[in-house]
């Protein structure tokens, strides 16, 4: 076959081939469990990091600047290697690009305590909407819809309904089918999966959809074109936050925004003019009083 003819098929294939949205990487920490041969926790890392990357999740083309970065740690508590069954906790983080720079912003951060699941390594690993394949799946599948609802709802006003839609019917399939924790409305935490998405679903809190959008898209993305500007519709990010404070104050939906954006709430007001440094001060220490040391170095500038 001819070289330029083999070009060209080269090029074909690629373009048929589908543009994932995610830059994932899922990491086992496995420091607490003592068994001599730990390939096996190797093995289910790729094959995790291949299950979130390798399948299409969206009918959206994304280049690969434009890929959601997401990091999944698995903290082992134990594993049994008779019965297969792992108890583990897991870390969640998102970040996405800020329009016309190099940062990247946290978008979602989380710690899920209730992390347990069954794993050989014959199980099927891939995801069929309205189909409860296995808790390790239902877990991956479940966040990767929850990030795409956040990044999706930060470019657009609600643009992530349908993923969170999917998300809840993770949850509610595997809540008539696991046995695991996590995906009931009341347990022993709010930090549920079932809270989590409830909390974007729920009219009640509709503001928190319209604080991510404001933030994000109309804030951050416009923080080199105009910084005083952005920070006036973070501003108003904000205030849309605190409806949600005075209905709930306790609200899983409330934690997760501080846990992402503390920091870069603070850097980003830092370097803000004095006269909006008190009104930042008094908002954030009004609805995240566990922060409140960390708000009172935005005076110091």
């Amino acid at each position: 076959m001819p070289k330029l003819v083999v070009l060209w098929f080269v090029l074909f294939v690629a373009q048929q081939l589908p543009a994932q949205e995610l830059s994932c990487k899922v990491r086992i920490n496995d420091v607490q469990v003592q068994i001599s041969d730990k390939s096996i926790f190797r093995s289910l890392e790729q094959r995790l990091t291949e299950f979130v990357n390798n399948t299409k999740w969206t009918t959206e083309t994304f280049s690969n600047q434009e890929k959601i970065d997401l990091n999944i740690e698995i903290i082992l508590g134990g594993y049994d290697q008779n019965t297969y069954e792992y108890k583990a906790s897991a870390i969640i983080q998102s970040r996405r690009p800020v329009f016309g720079s190099s940062y990247n912003t946290t978008l979602f951060s989380f710690n899920d305590d209730n992390f347990d699941f069954k794993y050989q390594d014959q199980d099927r690993m891939d995801y069929q909407e309205g189909v409860f394949t296995n808790d390790v799946v239902s877990y991956l599948s479940f966040y990767v819809n929850f990030v795409l609802g956040m990044d999706f709802d930060s470019f657009g006003q609600e643009g992530g309904t349908i993923f969170f839609n999917r998300a809840f019917q993770i949850a509610n399939i595997a809540q008539q089918t696991s046995v695991k924790a996590g995906w009931k409305p009341f347990e022993r935490t709010l930090r549920t999966r079932y809270n989590l998405i409830d909390n974007m679903l729920n009219p009640r809190f509709a503001p928190m959809r319209q604080a991510i959008y404001l933030y994000h898209r109309k804030g951050l993305d416009q923080m080199v074109k105009d910084p005083f500007a952005a920070r006036k519709q973070i501003m108003l990010s904000l205030t849309e936050v605190k409806k949600v404070f005075k209905i709930a104050p306790n609200t899983v939906g409330l934690l997760i925004f501080f846990e992402a954006k503390s920091d870069e709430l603070v850097s980003i007001y830092k370097g803000a003019d004095d006269i909006e440094k008190p009104k930042a001060v008094e908002i954030l220490s009004e609805i995240n009083v566990s922060n409140l040391n960390k708000y009172e170095k935005i005076r110091g500038g």
